[in-house]
């Protein structure tokens, strides 16, 4: 078991949650920062914080006493300058992360930013939305949980490997490690991604398609046009020289999507679904969030936990996302 001590925002909770969630010993350290969350404060802290153990202090006496006995610190900032205010770089505690939005070096490492802005400045907002519309931005803490996820990868490899280290993740690095479209599509192939809606434009056809009772999702990569074809009931189109390849069907996209939605607002969701998985092609039909948190398969993969809310009310939360020899790493240490 390590013992971890996490200070900070979004980022350092989301990296403290995994260790928690891992069986280690997670400290949090409230310094008596607020920060804007998407969702109210307590759902913020139910998910984030249900394992740990919580510390109110802004002695720094305390704080360096608790870092310098963990075997690692999460440390998240909003500048590089407050990195330094803090004393992170006399910290002795082996293993030491910090998060902030541009790093500690580089022109931009004092500037503030959200995980909206980075967003934007990574070239991802500019792919999102309608062609002839304003951008569209993702909701939630989507850069700050994946800077939280590459903290944690970090710094257990270092922990494992019993190697002392200082770690620097700046969060526009991030949300560039993640990019494809920006960057390989335009080296690999020389192509500048643009916004195009739901329509995912380089393979035909991929886009929202409404069917009697709600919406469904269908990518159909080359090696699924057969079964597509399948799924529609439509032999002909094997042989509809419009749709023989992937940049015939491109080309004539349109006539496509109209053909699938013709067949699919004939019919159910559910018969839609199960004609996905007769016909085995990738289809998800758009759930909303109460049905996410009933879906079967979720259940039987043990994917909830109960957790209790300051105000006492029960709620679910997720797992990690992943098992060990078919168990949660919690399940096993609490069997070890």
């Amino acid at each position: 078991m390590l013992a971890v001590v996490e200070i900070g925002g979004y980022a350092a909770g989301y990296c403290g949650r995994l260790f928690a969630q891992t069986g280690n010993f997670v400290t949090r350290i409230d310094m008596g920062q607020t920060l804007p969350a998407w969702t109210s404060k307590e759902a913020m802290d139910v998910f984030l914080h249900s394992d740990k153990s919580m510390l109110e202090t802004q002695d720094r006496n305390e704080v360096n006493r608790l870092v310098n006995s963990a075997d690692i610190v999460v440390l998240e900032t909003s500048t590089a300058d407050e990195i330094e205010q803090v004393g992170f770089d006399g910290w002795s505690c082996p293993v030491k992360v910090v998060i902030s939005p541009f790093g500690r070096t580089g022109p931009y490492k004092n500037w503030q930013a959200t995980s909206s802005t980075l967003l934007a400045m990574g070239g991802f907002t500019n792919l999102m939305g309608d062609p002839d519309r304003a951008p569209l931005t993702l909701p939630g803490h989507f850069v700050e949980f994946q800077s939280g996820g590459f903290a944690y990868a970090a710094s257990l490899a270092c922990a494992l490997a019993d190697e002392t280290n200082s770690i620097d993740i700046g969060m526009l690095e991030v949300v560039m490690a993640l990019s494809q479209f920006t960057t390989v599509m335009w080296h690999c192939a020389s192509i500048v991604r643009s916004r195009h809606g739901n329509d995912f434009w380089s393979v035909v056809p991929t886009n929202l398609f409404r069917c009697r009772d709600g919406w469904v999702y269908i990518n159909i990569v080359p090696g699924f046009w057969d079964p597509f074809v399948a799924f529609l009931e439509l032999p002909e189109l094997v042989l509809d020289e419009r749709f023989v390849t992937n940049t015939r069907r491109m080309q004539n996209r349109q006539e496509l999507h109209e053909i699938t939605a013709g067949v699919l607002a004939k019919l159910t969701r559910n018969e839609v679904q199960q004609r996905a998985v007769d016909c085995r092609i990738p289809l998800g039909a758009v759930l909303s969030f109460e049905e996410v948190l009933d879906d079967v398969h979720l259940a039987a993969r043990n994917m909830w936990i109960s957790r209790s809310t300051p105000s006492g009310h029960a709620v679910n939360v997720p797992r990690l996302p992943w098992l060990c020899h078919d168990k949660f790493p919690t399940d096993q240490l609490a069997h070890s």
